[in-house]
């Protein structure tokens, strides 16, 4: 679970002078957004703090993003919620969803607000970039990818001679394939695609055995979800499905893991 930086952005004080009123009387309304904060700010501290420590972080997505919305009342407990910005990937935005439900009650309100409830408005994001030195290089390889191609290759090289042979830095690869296609150099962009599969490979059969460990100690439904799709990675199906068999013990109410199983029934098929 090591390889990505955990970059968890909280923006609760600010958004809560825009979602906290929604529905509630003008009466009970503090009178400014900073009283608000001053009285919340301890509050949203250890929300913060629970739900860093409750995300399982995906670690599978080059960069992953999802922004929620969720409302709770005066005991803490989660009352109603919305993802309004997905990921794209549902093992990615449910692992967002099991780390609320893992982190309520989230405790009684400070007793100095009549607030019944907050809405509260929160991104998770995961990125594999370790330090900020690659952050800045392959941040600028893709900014100039098809502007100054050049220049981009210029970057991406010299991201991968930072980490040497990193094989979690495999993406790395990825995006020099893309920049050299877009140079027409097709030929050493596929000898990069290649260098990214096998070096993808062998973090996946390693992230797989974690995941296997992590599901058997913590037996939850999304422990064996997630297990699940690590195993699809590498095409192991049977063992895919029998992750995610075990994911359904533990749960009735997802139907999204039945599904899943139906999807995974058909590619061990073929």
């Amino acid at each position: 679970m090591g390889m990505k930086g955990l970059i968890v952005g909280l923006c609760i004080l600010y958004s809560l002078s825009v979602n906290a009123y929604e529905g509630t009387p003008y009466y009970s309304r503090p009178t400014t957004s900073q009283q608000t904060q001053a009285d919340f700010s301890e509050y949203m501290y250890n929300v913060q703090t629970k739900l860093k420590k409750n995300w399982v972080t995906p670690d599978f997505l080059e960069e992953g993003h999802v922004r929620v919305l969720f409302k709770i009342n005066r005991q803490g407990e989660v009352i109603s919620g919305d993802i309004i910005e997905s990921s794209g990937n549902p093992v990615f935005d449910e692992s967002v969803v099991n780390a609320i439900h893992r982190s309520e009650p989230f405790g009684i309100f400070p007793e100095n607000t009549t607030r019944q409830y907050i809405t509260i408005n929160y991104s998770f994001d995961t990125s594999f970039v370790k330090t900020d030195k690659i952050k800045e290089l392959y941040e600028q390889a893709k900014r100039y990818t098809y502007s100054d191609r050049q220049l981009a290759l210029k970057y991406i090289d010299m991201a991968i001679k930072e980490v040497g042979e990193d094989p979690e830095s495999y993406f790395l690869y990825k995006r020099r394939a893309r920049i050299k296609e877009a140079m027409g150099n097709h030929l050493e962009a596929k000898e990069d695609l290649e260098q990214y599969e096998k070096m993808k490979a062998k973090v996946d059969i390693k992230r797989v055995h974690a995941l296997k460990y992590h599901a058997e100690n913590e037996d939850t439904a999304f422990a064996y979800y997630y297990l699940a799709y690590a195993y699809e990675q590498i095409r192991d199906y049977e063992g895919a499905i029998w992750a995610i068999n075990k994911a359904i013990e533990r749960t009735d109410l997802n139907q999204q893991y039945r599904r899943y199983r139906t999807e995974l029934v058909k590619k061990h098929e073929l």
